[in-house]
């Protein structure tokens, strides 16, 4: 599929009406929060926008992959904005992360494995605070004094 990507959230984005979730990375979720010394920010937020700005005025084409199984229903791609990979650019960016296991880590870990350790070096995006990994917060983790899906904080 090619067209205007609309971004849904850090790793997904819908092309030509078709939602694709970006294939070997993981991003914050929307209402995940970061911190960076004392103060907590959206860094869900953020990783949207960093995605909105890798596709902001190009043409995105997503293949998606069929070794692969669905997240949810919603298909894992490969994408490209202007012939870059957004995989491996949000992870340049420091605003997704290669996540451990599956049946294609070991695939990802040696594409974008040194890309992640340049963004950590250098400080950028998440590697700038303290964060919980996103599969961690998924499962209820969170960092001390952020709000808890319930409202309170932990």
């Amino acid at each position: 599929m090619r067209g205007v990507a609309q971004i849904v959230d850090g790793d997904s984005l819908a092309v030509a009406g078709q939602t694709y979730d970006l294939a070997g990375v993981d991003a914050p979720e929307l209402a995940q929060r970061c911190s960076r010394g004392e103060r907590l920010y959206d860094c869900g937020l953020l990783a949207q926008a960093a995605l909105m700005d890798l596709t902001a005025g190009v043409q995105v084409e997503c293949r998606r992959l069929a070794q692969l199984p669905a997240s949810g229903g919603v298909p894992l791609a490969r994408c490209t904005a202007g012939g870059y990979d957004l995989s491996e650019g949000m992870v340049y960016t420091g605003w997704a992360l290669i996540p451990p296991g599956g049946d294609a880590a070991d695939q990802y870990q040696a594409a974008f494995g040194p890309v992640q350790q340049g963004a950590r070096e250098r400080r950028r995006g998440l590697w700038k605070g303290a964060f919980v990994e996103p599969w961690a917060w998924r499962r209820g983790q969170r960092l001390a004094g952020e709000p808890l899906a319930d409202g309170a904080s932990r």
